[in-house]
């Protein structure tokens, strides 16, 4: 048996490869071996494959990242044909990114019937997916908070795991409240900028320590940018929408929001004025060009923003 585990949902893909190989070695006969396919020279990937254990004993194989491996156009077509003919082995291979389905490696696996494909949830299936994994962990959580757990997590498959094993360590009836989700859940990434901003925007502000929180989060710089951007851009817009009286109905309709995000859009633009809007965007534009010319390091970069402001 093998199986390629791809997508650009490496949590729930590598979850899922990870389990099947639990699920395999509860047999006790199998023989464990795991090989980064990216680091390890194509030759010594060929030969462990190639050998044979001391007694014989078939095996199961884990390889990660085998498409990111430099010798990958001549190491693929020689794992296919191993595995063409290979019977006693299990072999599981997991990439963590998404693979074009025109390459012979995701064909192959295709037309065996071999191939698992997890991809970015849109809000609507993670919702699903958040319901689906509060049963697994025995957990009571209406749909209304199944919503609200999703914002809190961000809408991240992995966020949404560790938030789901907080609040089943530290609620005991399992019944969870939007009480429970406000105070042991961590706040998401959006919610931190949207903080960032305010305390920016504040005579008294901190905004500092909101971005301490941040990096401690371990979140990319470059990451944090594009959403400050995209914030600030949505403040300007609705500020706009409100100034012309357009109904909150409409708002969400024109920008492509939910509902539930109009109401703090229109308080979040009801404290700003167009010039500190534009000052904002002004400072924005002249630091994500220096970043990229790589004339200034993108954390310091946040930080100068963040109290020139």
């Amino acid at each position: 048996m093998y199986k390629l585990y791809i997508g650009n949902e490496t949590y729930l893909s590598l979850t899922n490869a990870q389990s099947m190989v639990k699920e395999l070695l509860k047999e006790n006969r199998f023989e464990y071996i795991l090989i980064d396919g990216e680091k390890l020279e194509s030759s010594k990937i060929m030969e462990v494959l190639s050998s044979q254990s001391l007694f014989n004993t078939p095996r199961v194989i884990f390889i990660k990242r085998l498409y990111r491996n430099k010798d990958r156009e001549n190491l693929i077509p020689s794992v296919l044909e191993y595995l063409d003919r290979s019977n006693d082995n299990h072999m599981i291979i997991w990439e963590d990114q998404k693979v074009s389905s025109i390459t012979k490696y995701i064909k192959f696996f295709k037309l065996k019937n071999s191939l698992e494909e997890y991809n970015k949830l849109t809000k609507p299936s993670f919702t699903k997916h958040a319901r689906e994994r509060c049963l697994k962990h025995g957990l009571e959580v209406d749909a209304t908070l199944i919503t609200l757990l999703s914002q809190y997590s961000n809408y991240d498959v992995e966020r949404l795991e560790n938030n789901i094993i907080k609040l089943k360590l530290f609620v005991d009836n399992k019944k969870i409240t939007k009480d429970d989700i406000v105070e042991i859940v961590q706040d998401t990434l959006e919610e931190d900028i949207w903080r960032l901003l305010d305390e920016m925007n504040s005579r008294d502000g901190k905004p500092l320590n909101i971005l301490e929180k941040i990096f401690k989060q371990s979140v990319d710089p470059k990451y944090i940018f594009p959403m400050i951007i995209r914030n600030i851009r949505l403040i300007t817009l609705t500020k706009y929408l409100v100034t012309n009286g357009s109904s909150s109905r409409d708002i969400a309709s024109i920008l492509k929001i939910p509902p539930f995000t109009v109401g703090p859009l229109v308080d979040a633009c009801n404290k700003y004025d167009w010039k500190k809007i534009m000052n904002k965007y002004e400072k924005l534009c002249n630091l994500d060009y220096e970043i990229k010319v790589g004339r200034i390091d993108p954390k310091l970069g946040l930080t100068l923003f963040c109290t020139t402001i």
